[in-house]
């Protein structure tokens, strides 16, 4: 991507430095996590989103039919429907209707279709004068802001702040106590609903086969903007089309739930024409208990472009519930107004691109940590990281990337040429490094060591300190024989592949890892070839050197006589077995050759886990107690929860505290640590806090990238608190293992000496 623009830049640190902002995301969210874990506790949310999802698939492939069928039974009930190809042609319909109909007061009901195509503006300019109803919609209105999050506009408020947003709007003192902030916006926009011309309003469904509209809200005031005005206006995405009434309950029921933790809204509108009733002298009468007339805006703006796009068509089953938003660590530290455009949070970021163009989110993109949350909540199951990925990649393409990572990709993609410039940076920064291996401060990277150290490329990196393991002598060493008890795997053949951080900052770790997998009765041998699966040029956009990154592994790893390949970085083996299948979609032969790898990869801990099979281990004493960080790929991609704990409890009998929400980010996501030093410390910072407060003297972790960063946030605090691999922690229990026994030996030779 391009350098960030100086407006962007200055956006970003202002967000950093607002504090009070942070705090107030940081206390709603957490309770908003809390409130939906509770609300799908009892369903089944795998199957509920996959029936969504299926029903989203089935509308969005009968698209261009299913708008006919809308426009044609909205009209025959009475409605005037228009199709809007593009946002000019949508905010050109509303204003010249309000032109003609003389309107000088127009309501709205929450509606992002509305915020998509920039209506507000439209209208003042126009001369009308709007007035937002929602609460958190009259609040950005009164505060000149446009919404920071899908369902909550001002989500990033705290309610302080509202009320004195208030007092110097209405000229009057308003406490800050929401019961009463409530009933003030009560009192000043009920005017507003009796003297409207115009109501406008979004929708949330619109039903094919019947031509009505669905709208969900808990406040009411949409029912009063579609009722009260005498005109009735609905700007609706097609992408909100459904094909019967059986295609709603489902989403009432993850709607509420994902957005807001609410089993169900409050209230829910069906909407089907314009009023209308037959029992005065059997005549159908049009607006005799609400609006005269009814206009559907159908708004494609790119959407019908998006269906035929493989690589942004997920973007349309969006139900807009924000869920992926309110599990974004990035967006907790900035809001949407900085991570997103129009639409905000993660799925903002491709419907941007879908909407309003890739320079609209060339920046905002860069936000993107890569934790996965987002598809974990989705409740349509949309693979929401790749589509970023995706969107990251043309970036780059049209608009560049920065000359320093072109530079550095370019040289890295190049096992030799990066096997050099890793020496050379290594030797850079020993003279750097303290004695703990930290810099403390890294030239021309503003901001990197501030709250979080920097771990220093290693001078002896772990393909020198394994080169006695390279095949093929390794081969013909024989296996040890198994120190862990009951291991199902003594005298198999491993490959390790420990990624290019262990191989490069983290050596010791790998060494860990050879200590335990020879423990389990393994031989390992270490592929002197392997370089870079290619995640650190996937995740900066660049495909191209990914492509030749990840061709160059497949490579390396099939021609490996190893029953298995065990990799100590989850990340790794997310690349390799997941996303090397999306990256090859367009080569089939390298996408077979990419599966037939994955069959033999296995990360550390699934290896001893499910492989290995360890399980309780005769230990002299019991084992340390530790608090446990879920990585973002273990938790988010890999399902890995029961495992690892599991081998923490059953096999290295440690206790563990466990931290609150373990699975938040740790804020590392590769480069995104670089790119953004200052919102990566800024997430770390609550990691940090959330470890320390467990009282466990170990953070354990089996992902590199964590550790790493996690270990640089404790080093820059001076903690006492260590951050561990797991192998390093087995090797650990396994070294006091030994020791014992060296004392049972001592002991027994000192019996049986002669006197």
């Amino acid at each position: 991507m391009p350098a960030r623009s100086k407006v962007f830049q200055r956006a970003l640190d202002a967000a950093l430095a607002n504090r009070a902002q942070r705090e107030a995301l940081e206390r709603t969210l957490t309770r908003y996590r809390q409130r939906r874990a509770e609300a799908f506790a009892e369903l089944d949310f795998a199957a509920l989103r996959s029936d969504l999802r299926r029903r989203k698939e089935a509308a969005i492939a009968r698209l261009p039919e299913l708008v006919e069928q809308f426009r044609r039974e909205a009209e025959a009930v009475g409605a005037t429907v228009y199709l809007a190809r593009t946002a000019e042609d949508a905010r050109r319909y509303v204003a010249e209707l309000v032109r003609q109909r003389g309107a000088k007061l127009v309501v709205k009901s929450k509606s992002m279709a509305t915020e998509e195509i920039q209506l507000n503006e439209a209208l003042e300019h126009s001369g009308a004068r709007v007035v937002e109803t929602d609460l958190g919609e009259w609040i950005v209105q009164l505060a000149g802001e446009r919404p920071s999050h899908l369902i909550g506009p001002a989500i990033h408020k705290s309610r302080e702040q509202i009320a004195e947003l208030f007092s110097r709007v209405l000229g009057r003192p308003i406490p800050p106590d929401p019961p009463q902030l409530v009933e003030v916006a009560r009192q000043e926009l009920r005017r507003a609903f009796i003297e409207a011309d115009i109501g406008i309003t979004g929708a949330n469904a619109a039903i094919a086969e019947t031509g009505t509209l669905v709208i969900v809200t808990n406040e009411g005031n949409a029912e009063l903007v579609a009722t009260l005005p005498p005109v009735h206006v609905a700007i609706v995405g097609i992408d909100k089309i459904v094909r019967t009434l059986d295609d709603v309950p489902p989403l009432l029921r993850a709607l509420p739930r994902a957005g807001a933790g609410q089993k169900m809204t409050v209230r829910v509108l069906f909407l089907t024409g314009p009023t209308r009733t037959a029992d005065i002298e059997i005549q159908l009468v049009r607006g005799a208990h609400g609006p005269r007339e009814q206009h559907i805006v159908l708004l494609d703006n790119g959407r019908l472009a998006a269906r035929e796009d493989p690589e942004l068509s997920d973007a349309l089953y969006c139900i807009r519930c924000g869920a992926c938003s309110n599990v974004c660590p990035p967006y907790q530290v900035v809001s949407g107004h900085l991570f997103g455009h129009i639409y905000t949070g993660p799925i903002g970021l491709p419907l941007t691109a879908i909407h309003h163009g890739l320079e609209a989110v060339a920046d905002p993109q860069s936000l993107c940590v890569s934790c996965n949350a987002c598809e974990t909540v989705c409740p349509v199951a949309i693979p929401i990281p790749r589509l970023i990925l995706d969107v990251r990649a043309r970036v780059a393409e049209k608009l560049g990337l920065p000359f320093v990572k072109r530079a550095a990709l370019e040289r890295w993609s190049d096992p030799r040429s990066g096997d050099r410039w890793a020496r050379l940076a290594a030797l850079a920064a020993a003279p750097l490094a303290d004695r703990d291996g930290f810099l403390r401060s890294l030239p021309f990277v503003d901001g990197a060591t501030s709250e979080r150290h920097l771990v220093a490329p290693a001078r002896r990196p772990l393909r020198d300190r394994l080169r006695h393991l390279a095949p093929p002598a390794a081969l013909g060493r024989p296996a040890p024989t198994p120190l862990l008890a009951g291991s199902a795997v003594a005298g198999k053949t491993v490959a390790l592949f420990p990624g290019c951080l262990i191989d490069r900052l983290l050596p010791e770790m790998g060494e860990a890892t050879v200590r335990v997998l020879e423990a389990c009765g393994c031989r390992v041998v270490f592929p002197l070839e392997q370089h870079c699966c290619g995640l650190v040029a996937s995740n900066a956009g660049d495909r191209a050197h990914a492509l030749e990154l990840a061709r160059q592994t497949i490579q390396v790893l099939e021609q490996v006589e190893a029953d298995w390949i065990v990799t100590p970085s989850t990340s790794c083996y997310g690349a390799i077995a997941q996303d090397y299948q999306h990256l090859f979609r367009d080569d089939p032969a390298w996408r077979e050759r990419a599966a037939r790898v994955a069959e033999r990869l296995v990360d550390f801990v699934s290896f001893l886990d499910g492989v290995a099979h360890l399980g309780p281990q005769q230990w002299t004493r019991p084992g340390p107690t530790v608090t446990y960080h879920d990585s973002c790929q273990s938790a988010n991609a890999l399902g890995l929860w029961e495992q690892p704990r599991r081998l923490l409890r059953e096999v290295l009998g440690c206790q563990i505290v466990e931290m609150q929400e373990s699975s938040f980010c740790c804020g590392f996501g590769g480069t995104f640590s670089l790119d953004h030093p200052r919102l990566s410390a800024a997430i770390l910072e609550r990691k940090v806090r959330t470890a320390t407060e467990t009282g466990a003297p170990i953070v354990v972790a089996d992902n590199p990238g964590c550790l790493m960063q996690i270990r640089g946030g404790l080093h820059a605090r001076g903690s006492t608190l260590r951050a561990l691999h797991v192998a390093e922690l087995v090797a650990e229990r396994l070294a006091d293992l030994a020791a014992a026994s060296d004392v049972r030996d001592g002991v027994r030779e000192e019996t049986h000496a002669p006197t």
